[in-house]
């Protein structure tokens, strides 16, 4: 009688038994590690970009509308559950009488943003567990029994202890949120390459949907739901007009439903014009791409090679051949990741952030070559499977020192490094401009001034009170991928004149001053009325952040 119609050993049970204890212990390690160190830099902001999608969530609360104002991502998504956010931050303050009411409430977030800022980061973190969760399941659906638990805990431990999947779901963006969409709308897609039901149609429209509110390109998922469609079509002898008619279906919905959950997209359609003409530059100070090869090689070896390791980018290629041979995989999972990965490439800037809807995929294909090596050796020795086994587990805690270290290093920024020396010896009453929202300086305010576009430089005081709000920051910008000295206009800059000088973004311009010539010019006239007194760079393993100079005024 052969092994494989013997009943299952007592000890296998067990094991069977023990695999969704091991998921749940792997979601668990997922939450703690997008948890510690997530109030990294508060109070102070070192994203300008978190700023400004919690003014959007708080226009949309204090002005009584579901209008953000803004739509460059869309993240509509991510402003919305924002808002849900503040409503529980704010009852819990009026339940306990911390506010009497939304004015006091409102008042009190200028001077401390963080009583926003880190329940926001927390919301984004239980988004990059719902990832790691969705990606576990999508790898049981890969294959059958043991093969697909292996596939699913095996990219769900990459993902989960990933340093780069890690440090997007502690940042206050729509990447991670769009991300955990989009592997919902997989998921159904799998499920209708398989069976084909309507219900799964209806599913795959809502999750494309949110995805798409939440980033604009992630509409290339629906080319997955055509996949399954033909998958399921060819290879389960369906009636194909049938299919159509659901698929059809679902390209009528899926529109319908994006507007339901984001109707200003239409009803404001003027200002989304603007906001992707706003997105749509060249070039961005430090991110400026080098071509579809260049870019491709940069993505690879920078954020994908640290993202993984050696090992799990390894893997991850092997699982691409393996699921480019497979019918239904490559009509399902592969087209999202292949035309995603080219319109990254070809674009004219690159961001280490774009990678992350890819890596669920990329860490499925490491299941698949994990699940076949532990196939492989399943006849050998009790030494040569240990081997195997033993680098699988440890290939993923191979990732939990630098995804800790990191954490480390984001609450050591140079940034509050700058910032508190500064405060440490400016004297009273001494002025000081800072390009970065340096909220840890709020009790200097009316001395503190930041860098606003066309506005000029903005007293920290007028914001503490609430006189600059999401419309003004928004319409400061005019085009501006950031704000800093270097971006303002030279008829602006006297508003800027202050003893002290906290720059972070002059360094930068210097590397790329035949790009940006009339930005590092700004900072090279700013030198000649002042001297740098201090610098700040980063050191690998103990601190993170740019380059920050602190420059004083030379006495007249």
């Amino acid at each position: 009688m052969s092994g494989a119609s013997e009943p299952p050993t007592a000890a296998r049970r067990r094991a069977v038994r023990a695999l969704p204890v091991l998921a749940a212990a792997l979601l668990v390690l997922a939450a703690v590690l997008r948890w510690y160190g997530a109030g990294f830099g508060l109070p102070a902001l070192n994203d300008p970009d978190e700023l400004m999608f919690q003014l959007g969530a708080v226009r949309i609360l204090t002005s009584a509308t579901l209008n953000p104002g803004w739509f460059g991502h869309p993240a509509t998504t991510t402003m919305y559950a924002l808002a849900l956010v503040d409503i529980g931050v704010f009852l819990s303050g009026w339940l306990s009488g911390a506010y009497a009411g939304s004015a006091e409430f409102v008042a009190a977030l200028y001077p401390r943003p963080e009583m926003l800022i880190l329940p926001g980061r927390l919301v984004m973190a239980a988004f990059g567990v719902l990832a790691v969760w969705q990606t576990l399941r999508l790898g049981r659906m890969l294959r059958p029994g043991a093969d697909g638990w292996i596939i699913g805990l095996f990219a769900a431990a990459l993902l989960a202890t990933s340093p780069v999947f890690v440090q997007y779901a502690q940042i206050i963006r729509s990447d991670m949120m769009g991300t955990a969409f989009v592997m919902l709308c997989l998921g159904a897609a799998l499920r209708i390459a398989d069976d084909g039901h309507t219900a799964d149609y209806g599913w795959a429209a809502l999750w494309l949907a949110l995805a798409v509110a939440s980033k604009w390109p992630f509409a290339i998922a629906a080319l997955s739901v055509a996949g399954a469609c033909l998958s399921y079509t060819w290879h389960a002898e369906a009636n194909a007009r049938d299919q159509m008619l659901r698929l059809a279906g679902f390209a009528v919905l899926a529109p319908v439903l994006l507007v339901v959950i984001s109707p200003y997209l239409v009803l404001d359609y003027q200002t989304v014009l603007v906001n992707l003409t706003g997105e749509a530059r060249p070039q961005h100070l430090g991110s400026t791409g080098a071509g579809p090869l260049g870019n491709a090689w940069w993505y690879i070896s920078g954020p994908l090679w640290s993202g993984f390791g050696a090992g799990g980018l390894v893997l991850a290629a092997g699982g691409l051949a393996v699921m480019a041979r497979d019918a239904r995989l490559r009509l399902v999972l592969v087209p999202f990741l292949v035309v995603h990965f080219a319109i990254i490439c070809l674009h004219d800037l690159r961001w280490e952030r774009w990678v992350v809807p890819i890596m669920p995929i990329l860490a499925l294909g490491a299941g698949l070559i994990a699940a076949r090596l532990i196939a492989l050796v399943k006849a050998q020795p009790r030494l040569a499977q240990g081997a195997v086994l033993g680098a699988l587990v440890v290939m993923p805690l191979t990732l939990v020192p630098p995804t800790l270290s990191a954490a480390r290093m984001r609450m050591n920024d140079t940034r509050q490094q700058a910032t508190a020396w500064v405060d440490r010896r400016a004297a009273q009453g001494a002025t000081i401009m800072i390009e970065h929202f340096a909220f840890d300086m709020v009790h200097r305010a009316p001395t503190v001034s930041f860098p606003l576009g066309t506005i000029g430089c903005v007293n920290a005081q007028a914001m503490l009170d609430g006189r600059i709000d999401y419309s003004l920051v928004e319409g400061a910008r005019k085009g501006r991928s950031k704000f800093d000295y270097g971006t303002m206009a030279a008829a602006a800059r006297p508003t800027c004149t202050s003893d002290y000088y906290v720059v972070t973004e002059m360094e930068r311009y210097a590397a790329e001053r035949g790009a940006f010539p009339a930005e590092y010019g700004a900072y090279a006239a700013l030198l000649e009325d002042g001297v740098i007194a201090a610098t700040f760079r980063p050191e690998p393993g103990i601190s993170t952040g740019p380059v920050v100079h602190v420059i004083a005024r030379r006495a007249p």
